[in-house]
């Protein structure tokens, strides 16, 4: 297992392994893009030197909830926006929107806790945010 040097404790941290649960197929026989997304995180935490920021369960959150997301707005594309009501027969809408405007949610907040700790990790120097802020 390659060995990443931490750049706040000296310390090397180790690159985690991919759970298995975030590989597994799907019913439909689809793949779920869990393990990708899990790694382009890792690599994009370890490149801001913030790996260790993060904890490994919140990554994993993060990449099922966009697999799971990604998974749904395939099922959207392949079966439509509209379903047939059970009873009714009436158009109604296809309970995938909800679910993958459920899972966007969980994508964005578990993002905004990343993003959180990536900037707790590595503050604004004072200087510049009086350049941003006051233009100076």
């Amino acid at each position: 297992m390659p060995k990443l040097q931490n750049k706040q404790s000296k310390t090397p941290a180790e690159i985690p392994e991919i759970k298995d649960y975030l590989t597994d197929p799907q019913r439909d026989g689809s793949e779920l893009c869990a393990a990708d997304v899990f790694a382009e995180t890792m690599d994009y935490l370890k490149s801001c030197g913030c790996e260790n920021a993060v904890s490994k369960q919140i990554v994993e959150q993060y990449a099922m909830s966009v697999a799971r997301w990604t998974h749904i707005e395939r099922l959207i594309s392949k079966y439509g926006y509209i379903a047939k009501h059970p009873t009714t027969g009436e158009p109604m809408q296809s309970p995938y929107v909800v679910m993958a405007q459920t899972y966007m949610r969980q994508v964005i907040a578990i993002r905004s806790e990343i993003n959180l700790a990536v900037k707790n990790c590595h503050p604004a120097v004072k200087a510049t945010i009086r350049e941003v802020v006051y233009g100076e």
